[in-house]
């Protein structure tokens, strides 16, 4: 190849070459921006997704909060009050400030026109009857007027049930028996059979009405039928009578609101929130009732409750922002007034003045003004509503915010109707010295309560609400008939419960009234009233809670026979001193009543026709039979007496079998309460330690056992009347009743001792208690009154103020809670005084206060308890108590400082002028 060939071909090659790199470079360069085009679009992509996904999990945690914010508890607050949603909603319902005293004024003068008793009312308010000539408007009169209403309801129902053929007959008895719903009243038996018969078909005013009428049905079944009533509303609400579906839903959110994180709870809230604007609208497009604005506020004022914050800013909302017909304003302002008084009430706190911050007195008393401006505007437009007049009542009560004093606001309401409930109950709160009031004013109209003569009486059954308060302040000193009014007021008590039993109501009033009276007649020795007062009550008599009286209903009949004629002066001072005042009694003042009591013996049974003279008709076996009895309430006195003067001898009261029955009382509903030995409950608290706690039994066998002796596996009361004894008590875990109480009282200062064994230890969340404190309130709901300690193995309790360990103190109740333990035997004691206590548990102290108390010296042991539990009872409690010891202390735990009454009357005497 020559030279110049070689040459071309050399070029051709680096030519090739060189296209070859070239399209290499080309070739590469494609690939590597093909691969970073492919991960620029791939970066973007996951980009973009990564956005999404963001927005999708911000929508998600949106929507998760936006479904959450009803389910907590949360309350308002003033942050709340102050949010630019709720001020742009106050300024939707604006007051005028300058006029409301004035407007106030001419609502008021235009109610006396339409009342005209209500002007002497005003003019003499201590001295002028509750009611005048003309027939006061009573609540029955409103729930007339409301029949229109639930004839609109009904009329839909027939509407929605055309193809039924006895749907006329099921409209009339719904219609009765939602009256009578609406009355607190119980539906004749006939009709009530009619409405069950329909429930097959599933109507949910039918559902609701069995709900609100058929009271011999578990709580399941009336939680099944009010939910399922409000399930089916929801469905096609257009079938519906609005202010009907406002009612259900109230009715299924309280039970759902045992549980505040479910679905079904936040469900049934949003169907409360939207119907309730719904129904209030249509109040408004008909014609103006009373009757049917009473109810709807009296249903949805109580729910609020249910209600957390957010939920209750809502609601406002609806009800300001609602589309025309607009709600009432009258509505708005009072849901207002209410929210700011919760927050009031939550700087005020409890505490007396003194001991409150005062900044939190001053943010009280500013909310407080607010609340009352509201309320005053809202009665100023309803001024008919009795409910309306009674929430400034409150109100002035609380800070003297509004322009008239709660003597003019109680006759306001009164003027509403003459029998409003709350009304009588929150007067006689302010008729309490500690708010201004006095034992005079509270005398005064209870006796004004029983002068009004009503249809059913019921009226006169409202004096107890001013007496109950009045008799709960006696002093140890001071017994209910020292005062003859006292005594008086129980043998008018009579009359006014002969008037409500002849009336034929079906509706019944509470009994407390008749408890009251009860004791007073029969501390006063009025026997012949007492036979006459259980012969009204009949059947009723049942229903008196006898033991926190320290009355039994068969002595009390026994003895309004027995004690007659000479055996009368015989019997009264064992009835005033040992049976009510036993405290007064002491070494030196008892062998009088031995002498009485030997005397009255005679009388009753060495004479053998004088029991026969008192029960004439009965067989000879009837009358041993009460001859026996007799004996029986005798030996019982003698051995109360007997106790007392060991008592004071400083003897350490160690109580046989025999001695517990004659002076414990069991009060209560328990499946059973069984006397035993101290000795058989001891062995069984050794076999609960061995089967269910990790420490040694042989703590237990080590355990104080004084006069103890063996004993046959099963007793008879003969074999164990002497040796120490207990009881063994079955009952249901959430018996918050039941109490062993003393009928003696044991003078300050004293120790108390029991053993408490659980044998069937459910986490009961009451637990058994040790207690010193007053009749009747198991749960001390006056603080100042005494003290418990309560046992509860495995219980678990909200505590606030915890102390070392496993202890702690509840908010309300001065009780002393042990909780967390395996133990199911622990010994309980108190060394109380007038000026403090110490409390000890298995010997050691567990804690001091040195506090002014009330208690009169009542040792009492069981489970009662003022606290309630949404729970499921039929679990059984089964507990021991037994070694119970009571020994008269030398020195009290703390010197004597003044009595609690003495304080309280001084902080009082700073309340003059306040009215």
């Amino acid at each position: 190849m020559s030279k110049s060939e070689l040459e071309s071909s050399g070029k051709t090659k680096s030519r090739l070459l060189l296209k070859v790199l070239l399209f290499t470079l080309v070739l590469s360069a494609i690939v590597v921006g093909g691969i970073g085009l492919y991960l620029y679009q791939a970066e973007q992509s996951r980009l973009a997704d990564s956005a999404a996904s963001s927005a999708a999990m911000a929508e998600r945690m949106k929507l998760q909060a936006e479904l959450m914010k009803y389910r907590d508890k949360s309350k308002v607050t003033l942050k709340d009050l102050e949010s630019k949603e709720f001020v742009a909603c106050l300024d939707q319902v604006p007051i005028d400030e300058e006029t409301q005293k004035m407007r106030l004024r001419d609502v008021v003068k235009a109610r006396t026109k339409v009342d005209p008793h209500l002007k002497t009312a005003l003019l003499d308010v201590f001295n002028a009857p509750l009611v005048g000539d003309q027939p006061p408007v009573r609540y029955s009169d409103l729930v007339d007027e409301f029949a229109v209403d639930v004839d609109l309801m009904l009329e839909r129902f027939a509407a929605r049930n055309q193809q039924s053929e006895n749907v006329e007959r099921d409209k009339a008895a719904l219609r009765e028996c939602l009256l009578d719903a609406f009355r607190f009243d119980h539906p004749a038996e006939k009709v009530l059979e009619t409405v069950k018969a329909a429930e097959k078909f599933g109507d949910p005013i039918v559902l609701f009405t069995l709900y609100e009428t058929d009271s011999n049905v578990s709580y399941e079944k009336k939680w099944e039928r009010v939910t399922t009533a409000s399930d089916r509303i929801a469905e096609s609400p257009e079938l519906f009578d609005p202010l009907f579906v406002a009612l259900v839903h109230v009715d299924a959110l309280r039970f759902h609101a045992d549980d505040r994180t479910s679905d079904e709870y936040d469900t049934a809230v949003r169907r409360y929130l939207s119907a309730w604007p719904a129904a209030w609208q249509e109040a408004s497009r008909r014609k103006p009732n009373v009757g049917r604005d009473h109810i709807c506020l009296g249903t949805l004022f109580p729910s609020l409750k249910l209600l957390n914050s957010a939920a209750q800013k809502d609601l406002v909302l609806a009800l300001v922002s609602a589309e025309q017909p607009k709600v009432p304003t009258f509505v708005v302002h009072s849901i207002f007034g209410q929210l700011f008084r919760e927050v009031a009430w939550d700087y005020r706190g409890t505490k007396v003045v003194s001991e409150t911050d005062a900044s939190a007195m001053e943010m009280f008393d500013k909310l407080a003004t607010i609340a009352s401006s509201h309320a005053v505007e809202a009665y100023v437009l309803r001024p008919e509503l009795a409910f309306l007049a009674r929430q400034p009542l409150k109100l002035q009560m609380a800070n003297g915010a509004t322009p008239l004093p709660v003597h003019h606001w109680f006759r306001l309401a009164l003027s509403g109707h003459i029998d409003h409930q709350a009304a009588y109950a929150d007067y006689s709160l302010a008729l309490m010295p500690r708010w201004g009031g006095s034992e005079a004013w509270q005398k005064n109209i209870a006796s004004k309560c029983l002068d009004t003569e009503t249809e059913d009486g019921i009226v006169g059954m409202h004096s107890a609400d001013f007496m109950n308060p009045y008799l709960k302040r006696r002093t140890a000193d001071v017994t209910m008939v020292d005062d003859p009014a006292n005594v008086k007021w129980a043998k008018r008590s009579i009359d006014a419960w002969r008037n409500l039993i002849q009336s034929n109501r079906r509706y019944r009033c509470g009994i407390l009234s008749a408890e009251l009276a009860m004791q007073i007649l029969w501390e006063a020795g009025q026997f012949k009233e007492i036979a006459d007062f259980l012969d009204v009550l009949g059947p009723r008599s049942k229903e008196i809670n006898w033991g926190t009286r320290n009355m039994n209903e068969e002595e009390v009949r026994f003895i309004c026979k027995m004690a007659d004629g000479p055996a009368y002066q015989l019997w009264m001072p064992i009835q005033q001193q040992l049976v009510f005042n036993s405290e007064k009694l002491n070494d030196t003042n008892t062998s009088d009543l031995h002498a009485s009591l030997d005397r009255l013996e005679t009388v009753w049974l060495d004479d053998q026709e004088f029991v026969a003279s008192r029960f004439p008709g009965l067989s000879d076996e009837e009358i041993e039979s009460k001859r026996a009895y007799a004996r029986q309430i005798l030996d019982n006195r003698r051995t109360q007496l007997n106790l007392l003067e060991r008592y004071h001898r400083g003897e350490m009261i160690h109580f046989t079998t025999n001695e517990l029955a004659a002076s414990f009382t069991p009060i209560g509903k328990p499946d059973s309460v069984e006397l035993r030995s101290s000795e058989k409950c001891h062995q069984e608290a050794m076999q609960m330690a061995r089967e269910f706690e990790e420490s040694d039994a042989n703590d237990l066998a080590k355990a104080d056992a004084d006069d103890a002796s063996e004993v046959p596996r099963n007793e008879s009361l003969d074999e164990i009347a002497d040796v120490a004894g207990g009881f063994r008590v079955a009952t249901d875990w959430l018996d918050y009743t039941f109490l062993l109480r003393n009928q003696i009282r044991y003078p300050l200062p004293a120790t108390y001792e029991v053993t408490v064994s659980f044998i069937e230890a459910p986490n009961s969340p009451h637990g058994v208690s040790l207690l010193c404190g007053p009749d009747g309130s198991g749960g001390l709901m006056n603080e100042l009154r005494g003290t418990q300690i309560r046992f509860s193995p495995g219980g678990g309790f909200l505590l606030t103020d915890e102390l070392p360990e496993q202890w702690g103190k509840t908010p309300i109740f001065r009780q002393w809670i042990l909780k967390g333990t395996k133990k199911r035997t622990r010994r309980l004691r108190l060394d109380i005084g007038e000026s403090g206590y110490r409390i000890f548990v298995d010997g050691e102290q567990l804690h001091e206060r040195q506090t002014s108390l009330q208690t009169g010296g009542l040792f009492q042991v069981g489970c009662a308890s003022s606290r309630r539990f949404d729970q499921t009872p039929g679990i059984p409690h089964v507990f021991n108590v037994y070694d119970f010891r009571v020994q008269k202390l030398e020195e009290p735990p703390f010197p004597d400082t003044p009595s609690h009454d003495s304080e309280f009357l001084d902080w009082e005497a700073d309340s003059e002028g306040f009215l």
